[in-house]
């Protein structure tokens, strides 16, 4: 998907300062992490956007429900075990 492949350099980043930030913060008592989410997020402005366009980035994405998606964060957050998690619609 060419139209997003900017978002790549910018996300390698993020990761790479959230796993750092865990195993640096992990011994202070401090949570540091991301989640990857590899499709189109359901109810979401983009979502609708596609709805309504579907010829808008020229492909069709499979979606992902943003309550499974806050389940997988609250996991992290509250497990404070794992710096990533990866959720794709695939």
């Amino acid at each position: 998907m060419p139209p997003l492949g900017g978002m790549a350099l910018w996300a390698a980043a993020v990761r790479n300062y959230a796993v750092t930030s865990h195993a640096a913060l992990a011994p202070l008592g401090i949570y540091a992490g991301t989640i990857t989410i590899g499709g189109l997020i359901e109810r979401g402005d983009i979502h609708q956007a596609m709805l309504e366009n579907p010829d808008m980035l020229g492909v069709s994405l499979p979606t992902l429900n943003p309550d499974e998606l806050a389940e997988t964060m609250w996991r992290l957050y509250s497990e404070r075990t794992e710096a990533e998690a990866v959720v794709s619609a695939v």
